[in-house]
């Protein structure tokens, strides 16, 4: 939709002009392609199809805390008007799932455990597998931070970890610059970092060219504050990237798994001693661990349960309704 078309007019006829079984809402406080078409679903004088909404990490305590007010007062109305009404909320995980019950105090039965999907197509199909690393490079740790610049993804927390690091480190920043003031906030946190950490902002990535640049680092600092799935994260595995992370996303497993590491946000220290340990791996062993990666990701990553789970998420509502 053109922007000068993201209105309730045009909201509201693309629902009532297109045939559907099933809306689907990506995210609770969108204000055009959420709170819109959940506005003529309250409107509306007919039954409307039953409304899909897919929260994405939202009603995580740190989510919320941002822009905080604003927040609470959509939560007031949201339950005043009963917006929940034929809702069906689909939570990536059973964190989620608690944060949904707890943040909006939903009725346990409104909420689905679907899980997402990786995109594992992120390379062109025409090219080939995501290239390992080359020899001769164990002298210096090349780290990359993807991800959106906003507070929720905790660039100043990494940086600030990189500073108490030993070792030698190349540090490399992807992503859109969201929140102007917090990446004004970043650069200077960057401007004060030691000797041993070399840095340098890269610009955005499209898509398809996430895995293959993944490919090219040792290791994926990624200190989120919260995260409903982590796309980003299953990219970093599918190319061989280890993931460094935090305790707030459902990645609970990574070293279990011999993924990576998941520390808890309270000990910078820890985050900063294990990128200092890593760094003295041999480049063999650095191999090693890329190759099962990538044998992980190719049995283990979009699992046949979590498409069985999106699927009876949607057929099993059509089914409702036709019963009814």
């Amino acid at each position: 939709m053109p922007p000068e078309k993201a209105n309730y007019p045009d909201i509201r006829q693309i629902i009532k002009n297109t045939p559907h079984d099933i809306i689907y809402l990506n995210s609770f406080f969108d204000t055009t392609f959420t709170i819109l078409p959940l506005i003529f679903k309250l409107l509306s004088r007919k039954d409307t199809a039953p409304v899909v909404l897919a929260p994405r990490g939202e009603f995580s305590p740190a989510a919320l805390k941002i822009k905080m007010l604003k927040k609470k007062l959509y939560l007031a109305t949201f339950r005043f008007l009963r917006l929940d009404r034929n809702l069906t909320f689909q939570a990536s995980s059973q964190f989620e799932a608690d944060d949904i019950r707890t943040g909006i105090s939903a009725d346990e039965k409104t909420i689905k455990i679907a899980s997402d999907l990786p995109a594992m197509q992120s390379s062109s199909p025409a090219e080939p597998e995501p290239l390992v690393s080359v020899e001769g490079h164990t002298g210096l740790l090349r780290v990359i931070f993807l991800s959106r610049i906003s507070p929720m993804k905790n660039l100043d927390f990494a940086i600030a970890v990189l500073a108490k690091t030993k070792c030698d480190v190349q540090f490399d920043i992807f992503g859109p610059k969201e929140d102007l003031p917090y990446w004004q906030h970043c650069e200077q946190r960057l401007a004060s970092l030691p000797s041993n950490i070399q840095y340098q902002y890269c610009g955005t990535v499209l898509p398809v060219d996430v895995r293959r640049r993944f490919a090219e680092y040792d290791l994926f600092l990624f200190p989120t504050q919260g995260e409903n799935y982590g796309h980003v994260i299953a990219e970093s595995i599918s190319a061989g990237t280890p993931v460094l992370l935090s305790d707030r996303t459902p990645w609970r497993t990574l070293e279990r798994d011999n993924l990576g590491w998941v520390l808890p946000l309270d000990a910078p220290n820890a985050f900063a001693e294990t990128i200092d340990t890593y760094s003295k791996t041999s480049w063999q062993e650095r191999q090693e661990k890329r190759t099962h990666m990538l044998k992980f990701s190719e049995h283990h990553l979009c699992a046949p349960e979590s498409i069985s789970q999106n699927r009876d998420l949607f057929f099993d509502l059509v089914r409702e309704r036709d019963e009814f």
